[in-house]
């Protein structure tokens, strides 16, 4: 039998939100936008369907143009990726060297952990802070084999963000070589207004790698299109180790539509702050900055899970993010909030 390399025989299988088997069903796992896809996005894929037999172009140049425009940074500053997933593969694959230390969050997205895994790095958890990052803590870990730390703003799962006094202080003292990626999925959901600027850091030509999807309030999770944004010299590394035609057409096509079709935006935000009011009159989540909710049930998230999906409501037990006691929720619509509530009033 041919053997993996070590780094792969021992990483750990991801474990996605459970998808609904039954039509009456209500998934609130994966942080979805319960409204669907854009109109407009499903209008441009209706019109790039006859060119599929075409390969996609490389770059993506049409949304490229559009991000650019939208952020005011070049186009050189930015990667297209198959979902932003692939993005922080592309990071580990191009800047990770065996035995390279990387900082994570021990209670966050576990891509970070897998692609640091992937290419022999070594993994060194921070603990949270009250439910969020503990930025002093980061630094504090940072060694001289230190090259790659991993921020997610808002946290999943918690929801939480950090500041931007919190994240200028963090930058000002941690040293320059270090590569910062903030994963910011989450971000349009925001309504604190301290929440930072992370891409003056990359306009300052810093180390600071901002990634955004189109998975979350975009509506687009299953056709996979999100981005990074970067320094130049970052991008051209990153593009480096990219395979080529990553992207599908209709991904561009649809990615390209949905961040042009300001009355869906509207209306998704709008349904996710209404949801999050209906929410917090009924549970007492942490306070959230995202399109989830997270809950402390103090017992077994495995068996509240069980207990909810015989109820017809798919959440997202926390034990597999080392919170086994909570559980995480998407923001539906208001009445797949109150299916959720009313079920879970009964299995508790």
């Amino acid at each position: 039998m041919a053997k993996p390399r070590n780094a792969v025989s021992n990483l750990k299988e991801y474990i996605p939100g459970k998808n609904p088997e039954k039509a009456k069903v209500i998934k609130l796992a994966s942080n979805e936008n319960p409204l669907g896809p854009s109109p407009k996005a499903l209008l441009a894929i209706k019109k790039e369907l006859k060119k599929i037999s075409v390969y996609p172009d490389q770059n993506s140049l049409l949304l490229s143009r559009q991000l650019s425009k939208k952020f005011n940074v070049s186009e050189k500053n930015l990667v297209i990726g198959n979902g932003s997933d692939e993005v922080l593969q592309l990071i580990a694959a191009a800047y990770l060297s065996s035995g390279d230390e990387v900082l994570i969050s021990r209670n966050t997205f576990s891509t970070y952990e897998f692609v640091t895994r992937l290419f022999d790095g070594n993994p060194v958890f921070v603990d949270l802070k009250n439910n969020t990052y503990d930025l002093p803590g980061f630094a504090s870990k940072s060694t001289d084999k230190t090259k790659i730390i991993f921020l997610c703003n808002p946290n999943s799962p918690t929801g939480t963000s950090f500041t931007a006094a919190e994240l200028d202080s963090f930058m000002a003292n941690i040293p320059d070589n270090y590569i910062v990626v903030i994963d910011e999925a989450y971000a349009e959901y925001v309504e604190s207004e301290d929440y930072p600027d992370s891409l003056k850091y990359v306009r300052q030509g810093k180390n600071v790698i901002v990634l955004r999807t189109f998975s979350k309030l975009y509506g687009l999770a299953g056709l996979r299109c999100g981005y990074g944004i970067a320094k130049e010299e970052i991008i051209k590394y990153l593009k480096m180790v990219k395979l080529p035609f990553g992207v599908n057409r209709l991904a561009v096509a649809a990615a390209s539509a949905a961040l042009d079709d300001k009355a869906f935006v509207k209306k998704s935000l709008k349904t996710n702050k209404d949801g999050k009011k209906y929410l917090y009159s009924q549970l007492s989540p942490i306070k959230t900055e995202a399109n989830f909710i997270c809950l402390d049930i103090k017992k077994s998230a495995d068996e509240v899970f069980l207990r909810l999906m015989a109820e017809g409501v798919i959440i997202r037990p926390l034990t597999s993010f080392g919170i086994p006691n909570a559980i995480r929720v998407t923001i539906g619509t208001m009445e797949q909030n109150k299916k959720f509530v009313a079920a879970l009033k009964k299995v508790l």
